[in-house]
Parts: C-alpha cells; structure tokens; sequence
C-alpha cells in the first residue's frame, strides 16, 4: 500500500458526507419526461438510521425499475412541507415520507391525493385517508420489549423498578408509541414505575443536556429507556459525568456505535430495527397499489432485542 494512501480510511466519513450532500441538496427541478420518478422526504442526513433508509430507498427504487428523487427536510416541519410540495408539483410517480410532524403537513397530503400521487409513510405511523399505507416497526411492542428487558435485568428486586425515559422528538407517532408500549407496561405491572419522562429529541446533544439536568435532582433510579441511539450516547455521556455506571440501559435502533457501548456494558441493550425492509415493504405496496391491487392501511416490520452481558 503506498504511503499515500495509508490512511484512506480517515477520508471515508468526508466522502460519504459528500455524497450525501449531493443527494439532498437536490432543488428538484421541473420534471423530465420520465413517468416512474418516486421521490422520498426523509427528516435528517444526521442520523444513521436514516442514512440506512435512504440508502435502501435509492438502491430498491433503481432495481425495481423507478428513478429516485430523495430530499431531506433537515429536522424542519416546514422545510418538509415545502419538500413535499416540489415533489407534488414535479408530479412524481408516489412520494415516500419520513415526517417530523404529520399534523404540519397535512395539506400537503391531501393535495398528494387531489393529484393521484400515492403517499407511502416510513418508519413512521400516519393515520389520514391521503396515505396510502404506513410502513414500520411495531414501536409500541418497543416499549414494551424494552420495560419486559428492565424487568427482567431487576427480576430479584424487591420493590418497583424506577425507570427514566429520555424520549424522541414530541409529537411524532414513534415517540408517542414507544413511550406508550412503557406505559402500558407500567399500568399492567407492579414491578416497574416510570419517575421521570424527558425529551431527547432524537438527538445525543439535547439528549445529554436534559439528562444531566435532570441527573442534577439526585433522584434515585434504577434504569434508562432511551427512545434512540442517538438519545443513548447523549445519555451515556450524562451518566459518566455524574459517575454512575451501574445503571440499566435499553435503547432502540440498533446503529454501528450502539454496538461497542453494549459489549462494553455502558448500554445494556438496542431493539434493532429493519431499514432495509422498511423500504422493500414499501415498493412492494406501492407495486401492487399500481397494478390495481388493494394493500394494508400499514404493515409492521421486524424488530428484535440485542443485548450484551447483564450487570451484576
């Protein structure tokens, strides 16, 4: 290997950045004549979850014979309108979505569906006659997967298990969802109890901000169920600032760096989701919905439990 490029690695992130920059900085200019375009909003370069979703979309749309036109709404509700209304007036094939807020762009919708245009909801849960389906995890079999997890890490203790939930961005059907499959856990069982439910945002930084500052109350509390990844490294951080490391952590996601954190105990375990079939279940939809046939108003993709070793 030449010395030049020894370390090529380290441009791999720069690169990929690069790329994506190119692929959402995209101005959706006037249609071509192209009749099978299919565009996806999809809310953040940000995150890896949603790089994976992309990454899929550009890959199953080009198999299948489609010209992908993604587009980000970079954590803006109104950008994410603004998306959704080039793509309608580019008069795509179907939309793909990935809201921050389904009640923001709810005309948007309707209008998708005055002009034919088949709106597919990813990762996401959006119930309004103008969607034509929603694909996703089951996030409030999430919840409970990660309260059955807790429980079980605590099954000896010999009062409630007192949890903190660092929850996702407000509003958005994910976030109410996995905190309700916590909740519901909470009422049917008398073995855990929820003491505080602060708000991530999806996002490490605010993640940790907010967790500090609740961590700075000195309540006590046994567990953390994290509505994200990229909550859990905010969370992480705020707990090794504090000096506590006996705490059980549960996360959802399942991206690259969530993986060292569990094999070296920080977290304790992630519901991993399923990005690739999220997509795939998508097209399918959408290939049935075009050749007449009637689909599902949503389908749930698979998601399972990956831990690492229990804290003694």
């Amino acid at each position: 290997m030449t010395k030049g490029f020894k370390h090529y690695w380290l441009w791999l992130p720069v690169v990929w950045a690069l790329t994506i920059l190119l692929i959402t900085s995209i101005q959706l200019p006037e249609r071509s004549s192209e009749n099978n375009e299919v565009g996806f909003v999809f809310v953040s370069e940000k995150h890896e979850h949603a790089n994976k979703l992309l990454a899929a979309f550009v890959r199953t749309a080009n198999q299948k014979g489609f010209i992908p036109v993604p587009t980000t709404s970079e954590d803006s509700r109104v950008l994410e309108k603004e998306k959704l209304d080039a793509l309608i007036d580019r008069g795509v094939e179907a939309i793909f979505v990935t809201t921050l807020d389904e009640a923001f762009i709810r005309p948007s919708l309707e209008r998708a569906e005055r002009e034919g245009i088949p709106i597919i909801a990813i990762d996401r849960m959006i119930d309004h006659e103008s969607v034509l389906t929603s694909v996703m995890s089951d996030n409030v079999e999430i919840g409970r997967m990660a309260a059955n997890h807790i429980a079980a890490q605590h099954a000896g203790l010999d009062r409630p298990i007192r949890v903190v939930e660092v929850r996702g961005t407000a509003k958005v059907r994910s976030t109410i969802d996995r905190s309700l499959g916590l909740t519901e856990y909470d009422k049917a069982n008398d073995n855990l109890q929820v003491v505080a439910s602060i708000t991530g945002n999806y996002d490490t930084f605010q993640a940790e901000i907010e967790m500090s500052r609740w961590l700075e109350a000195d309540i006590p509390f046994d567990a953390v169920f994290s509505h994200n990844d990229d909550n859990t490294f905010g969370v992480v951080r705020a707990l090794e600032s504090h000096g506590l490391s006996d705490k059980t952590l549960v996360s959802v996601d399942g991206v690259t760096e969530i993986y060292p954190l569990i094999h070296n105990g920080k977290v304790n375990a992630t519901v991993v989701q399923s990005p690739n079939e999220m997509i795939e279940v998508g097209f399918k939809a959408l290939e049935l919905h075009l050749s007449g046939k009637k689909i599902a108003p949503h389908y749930y993709t698979s998601s399972y439990l990956y831990e690492g070793l229990a804290k003694d």
